[in-house]
C-alpha cells in the first residue's frame, strides 16, 4: 500500500498498517512508504532574509487528500504496504560501510592520536546505519544553543537523541516511511503473531562496552519482568488478547537476533515502536530491547551487595533501591534516566555531561555512535548541545531576537509568528514553518474529586454548552492571527481517519442554545449571574495549566473564561509546574486540564491514547484510563454502560485485526463514539508551528509535521544538523 499526497495541501499522514507478509532473511526492500507529494505554502528555508523580515502571516496551507491503495503485496518478499515490513539500508547509501572508509570529528581524531580512544573503524558496527543528509554532507564542530524549561521539559532534549529499533524515516516533507534503525531489518509473519528483529552487529555503548546478548537478557528478565521496576511489563511483549493483557514470548536466538511470539495478532507493533516505544518503555530514548547490564547491575539487588546498594540510596537521599530507577515504571530516576546520569552508557548521538540543575544543561557527542552519513563521516556533526533554562516566554523571545538561540521548535507557536519574522535580520535566523497535528483543548475531568462537577462533566448536554459557548473564530483571529483552524479535536485533515463531522461537532458558536442547555439541566443563575450547581453552590471551575508567562495560550484561556462567564460559568485559571500537574492528573485531582492539546492526530493508530484516556495529561477520564491500561496510578472502574467502554472495546478490536480494511473501519467506529458527544473542548488546531534556525544552521527544512507521534525534530535526524562555515 502506498499513501500519495498532492500539492498545495497541508501535509498529514497516517500509518494505516496492513498485515505484513513474511520477508525472506536476505531481502532488502526499501523503507515502507507512508507519505507522498510536497505541499506548497511553506516558505523556503534556504535563503536568509537580506533586509527587514516581512511581518505578514504565511499563506494559508490547504490540506492534503491522501489516496490509499490497499492492494496486497504481490510477493512474499515485498515490503508490506504502510506497515513495518523489513526495510534495509538502501544499497546506494551503504557504500561507506562496504568500503570501511570512515571519518570522524577532529576532537575525536585527537583523542585517537593520544591513545585515549580506539580508531573510528573499531568504534563503529559492522553495518552502521547510513543517514542521508537533508541538504548536504555536513561539517564537524560547534555547540547548538537552545532553551528548555527545566527537568519537567525533559522530553524536549530527549526527542533530539531518541534511538528506537524502528523509526520514522522522513527524507523530505512529502514522504514518511518506516525504516530499520537499531535493527538492520525485521521480519513478521502474515498474521503479525511473530516478529524477528536482527540487531546491528558490533554496536558499542557510549563507554565503549560492546552490546551483548546479556544486555538483552538483563533487560528482559531482570528489569522489565521485575514488578518492582516495571509494574506492567514491556510494551514489546504486552499485548491485548480478548479482554486481557498477555505477555508474549521473547527468545534470544543469538547475540543479535531476537524473536517475539504473541498469543494473538499484533499488527500495529512496528508503528508503536516508531512512536517512542509506544510512548515510553524502559530507558527513555533508547531501543526497547536492551539495557547496559554491566553498568546497571551495580544498582540491582540481584547483583549488588545490600550494604552497597543501601549506601547509594542514602547518598541520593531516596527511599528504596527502585527509586534509583524511577517511579511507577517510568525509568526516569537518577541512575536509569540518561538526562540525569552522565555515567549511564547510552546509544544516542549525544549524552548528558552536565545535568540539571546546571544551567545550561550540556550534552556532548557520543564517540561510539553507530551511524554515519553517505560519505562515511561518523555522526553527529555537532560537538555539543546546551539547554539554557527559561521560565517566561518573553525571555525565550528575547534570546531568539538577540541571536542566542541556534535552532528551536519547541515552545515557539503561531502567536509569535509576527515577532519571529520581524526579528529575523536582527537575530540572524530564518523562520521555517511546520504545521501542528493537534488541536488546542480543554479537558473537563469526569473523574474529578468534586463529584457534582464530575457528574456535570460527564453529562453530554453540559459539555455541549461548554463547547458552543466559545467563539472559536475570535480565538483564531485575536490570539493566533488567523494561522489556525477553528475545529473540534479530531484527526487532522489529510489523515485517513479524518472525519469532517467530528471536526465540526459542537463548534458552532451559539450562546442562546448554550444557555438553553444549561437551563434544561436545572442550573439556574444566582443574583450575580453565576449559575448554581445542583447542590446550590456557585458553578465554578478551575482550569489548570503549565503555561509559561507570556504564552499566547494564556490569552486563549482568558477568552474561554470570558465566554463561559457569559453563560453563567465562573472559571479561574491556575498554574502548576509540569511535574505537579502530572501528579494531579495521575491522581485524578484536577477539574479541567489545559496543559496539552489533543495531539497525536496524524498517524492516529500509532498512539490513540487521547481517545482511550490512557494519556492522562489530557485528563478527560484519567482514572478510568488507568483502569483500562492497568496503570500503577489511581484507578476507577467505569460503569458498565459508560461510553468509554465502547471506545475501549473498539480499540481492543483494532489492535488485533489483521485485515487492514476492517481495522480502519473499526477505528472510524471508535471516532464515531466520540463524535456523538465529544469528551473535551477543542478550540483551534492545525496551527502554523514556526521553527527558527540560524542562517548557518543547516540540514533543517520547513513543511514538516509537528506531532508527538512523529517525534518532532526526530523526523529530520538531529545528528545530521550542522553549522556551515
Amino acid at each position: 500500500m502506498s499513501l500519495r499526497m498532492h500539492r498545495r495541501h497541508f501535509l498529514m499522514l497516517a500509518a494505516s498498517t496492513a498485515a505484513a507478509a513474511a520477508v525472506a532473511c536476505g531481502g532488502s526492500p526499501p523503507s515502507t512508504p507512508l507519505g507522498g507529494t510536497k505541499p506548497g505554502g511553506s516558505p523556503d528555508q534556504a535563503k536568509p532574509a537580506g533586509g527587514a523580515a516581512p511581518t505578514q502571516a504565511p499563506a494559508a496551507q490547504p490540506t492534503i487528500a491522501i489516496k490509499v491503495d490497499s492492494s496486497a503485496p504481490s510477493t512474499a518478499t515485498a515490503a508490506p504496504a504502510a506497515t513495518a515490513g523489513t526495510a534495509a539500508t538502501p544499497a546506494a547509501a551503504a557504500s561507506p560501510a562496504a568500503s570501511k572508509q570512515y571519518k570522524e570529528a577532529p576532537m575525536l581524531a585527537d583523542l585517537v592520536k593520544q591513545g585515549k580512544l580506539p580508531p573510528v573503524e573499531q568504534r563503529l558496527p559492522q553495518n552502521p546505519r547510513v543517514i542521508t543528509p537533508l541538504e548536504e554532507v555536513g561539517q564537524y564542530g560547534g555547540t547548538w544553543h537552545r532553551a528548555y524549561r527545566g527537568l519537567s521539559d525533559r522530553w524536549g532534549p530527549t526527542k533530539l537523541v531518541e534511538e528506537f529499533m524502528i523509526e520514522w524515516d522522513v527524507p523530505d516533507a512529502n514522504t514518511i516511511k518506516l525504516a530499520p534503525n537499531f535493527v538492520e531489518k525485521w521480519e513478521q509473519n502474515k498474521d503479525a503473531t511473530e516478529f524477528t528483529f536482527y540487531l546491528r552487529k558490533g554496536v558499542k555503548w557510549s563507554d565503549g562496552t560492546p552490546v551483548t546478548a546479556e544486555d538483552i537478557r538483563f533487560w528482559h528478565e531482570d528489569v522489565m519482568s521485575n514488578k518492582d521496576l516495571s509494574p506492567v511489563g514491556s510494551f514489546l511483549l504486552r499485548h491485548k488478547v480478548g479482554n486481557e493483557y498477555k505477555m508474549g514470548e521473547l527468545t534470544i536466538v543469538d547475540p543479535t537476533t531476537i524473536k517475539v511470539k504473541y498469543l494473538g495478532p499484533n499488527p500495529l507493533l512496528p508503528i508503536r515502536i516508531a512512536k517512542a516505544n509506544n510512548g515510553g518503555d524502559a530507558f527513555p530514548g533508547q531501543p526497547s530491547v536492551l539495557a547496559p547490564s554491566a553498568y546497571l547491575k551495580k544498582f540491582h539487588p540481584k547483583y549488588a551487595k545490600k550494604e552497597d546498594l543501601d549506601k547509594i540510596v542514602a547518598d541520593k537521599k531516596l527511599q528504596t533501591w527502585t527509586d534509583l530507577w524511577g517511579k511507577a515504571g517510568d525509568f526516569q530516576g537518577p541512575i536509569a534516566f540518561w538526562f540525569l546520569n552522565p555515567e549511564l552508557p547510552v546509544l544516542t548521538p549525544w549524552k548528558i555531561d552536565k545535568p540539571t540543575p546546571a544551567d545550561p544543561v550540556v550534552m556532548v557527542r557520543n564517540p561510539f555512535y553507530w551511524q554515519v552519513d553517505t560519505q562515511g563521516n561518523q555522526l553527529p556533526y555537532i560537538d555539543s548541545i546546551e539547554h539554557a533554562y527559561f521560565d517566561n516566554v518573553e525571555v525565550l523571545k528575547l534570546w531568539v531576537a538577540s541571536g542566542k538561540i541556534d535552532m528551536h521548535l519547541r515552545h515557539l507557536d503561531a502567536g509569535m509568528y509576527t515577532f519571529l519574522k520581524e526579528n529575523e535580520a536582527k537575530g540572524g535566523y530564518r523562520t521555517l514553518n511546520w504545521r501542528a497535528a493537534s488541536t488546542n483543548c480543554l479537558y473537563p475531568n469526569i473523574n474529578c474529586p468534586d463529584k457534582v462537577l464530575a457528574k456535570l462533566f460527564d453529562t453530554p448536554e453540559f459539555r455541549q454548552a461548554l463547547n458552543i459557548s466559545i467563539d472559536r473564530k475570535q480565538i483564531n483571529e485575536v490570539v493566533w492571527n488567523g494561522l489556525g483552524k477553528p475545529r473540534q479535536y479530531s484527526p487532522v485533515k489529510g489523515s485517513p481517519e479524518y472525519d469532517e463531522s467530528m471536526e465540526q461537532q459542537w463548534t458552532q458558536y451559539d450562546v442562546k442554545k448554550a444557555n438553553d442547555l444549561l437551563d434544561g439541566l436545572g442550573l439556574k443563575r444566582g443574583s450575580d449571574g453565576v449559575r448554581l450547581r445542583p447542590d446550590g453552590k456557585p458553578l465554578e471551575v478551575t482550569i489548570e495549566h503549565i503555561l509559561a508567562q507570556g504564552s499566547p495560550l494564556l490569552d486563549e484561556l482568558e477568552l474561554v473564561r470570558k465566554f463561559w462567564a457569559a453563560v453563567g460559568i465562573r472559571a479561574t485559571t491556575k498554574f502548576a509546574e509540569r511535574a505537579l500537574y502530572e501528579e494531579h492528573t495521575h491522581n485524578g485531582d484536577i477539574e479541567i486540564g489545559a496543559a496539552f492539546g489533543w495531539d497525536r492526530s496524524s498517524v492516529t493508530k500509532a498512539d490513540p491514547g487521547r481517545w482511550t484516556a490512557i494519556i492522562d495529561d489530557g485528563p478527560w477520564a484519567p482514572t478510568y484510563g488507568h483502569f483500562y491500561s492497568n496503570s500503577p496510578y489511581k484507578k476507577e472502574e467505569p460503569p458498565k454502560d459508560h461510553m468509554i467502554r465502547k471506545v475501549w472495546d473498539l480499540w481492543d478490536k483494532v489492535q488485533v485485526e489483521p485485515d487492514e480494511a476492517k481495522r480502519n473501519q473499526l477505528f472510524q467506529d471508535l471516532i464515531a463514539v466520540h463524535r456523538q458527544a465529544p469528551v473535551a473542548v477543542g478550540t483551534v488546531g492545525e496551527l502554523v508551528a514556526p521553527m527558527i534556525a540560524k542562517n548557518n544552521f543547516r540540514n533543517v527544512k520547513a513543511g514538516y509535521i509537528a506531532d508527538d507521534t512523529l517525534r518532532d525534530y526526530g523526523q529530520q535526524n538531529p545528528q545530521q544538523f550542522f553549522f556551515k562555515k
